[in-house]
């Protein structure tokens, strides 16, 4: 008796070792799966983050060539004012000084 339950246990051995290396197995897919599910999940939300930036940094790049456009052309305002009355001044030193000379005679 004692022979024929050794013997069932020692062939019942592999299918019970095979089962329990089934069962770690399938524990080790569902985790490897999961694992696969959460780096899908921060690889979108990292594609999001950088077309958020992405757009952003479109964004600001035109906003720079816009305010460069205007810091030109307010520069060349300035340049004309400038030019405007460095004339005006030479037409009233002019006018003064022709005023000065009728005055002396």
């Amino acid at each position: 008796m004692k022979f024929i339950i050794t013997a069932l246990l020692l062939a019942a051995a592999p299918v019970l070792s095979a089962a329990e290396d089934l069962s770690g197995l399938q524990r080790q897919t569902n985790t490897a799966y999961e694992q696969m599910k959460q780096a899908e999940k921060q690889a979108g939300e990292a594609k999001k983050e950088l077309q958020i930036k992405q757009d952003n940094l479109r964004y600001y790049q035109e906003k720079v060539a816009e305010t460069e456009k205007e810091f030109q052309a307010a520069q060349q305002a300035l340049q004309n004012t400038e030019e405007n009355l460095s004339a005006a001044k030479k037409r009233w030193n002019d006018y003064s000084e022709e005023l000065y000379q009728k005055w002396r005679q």
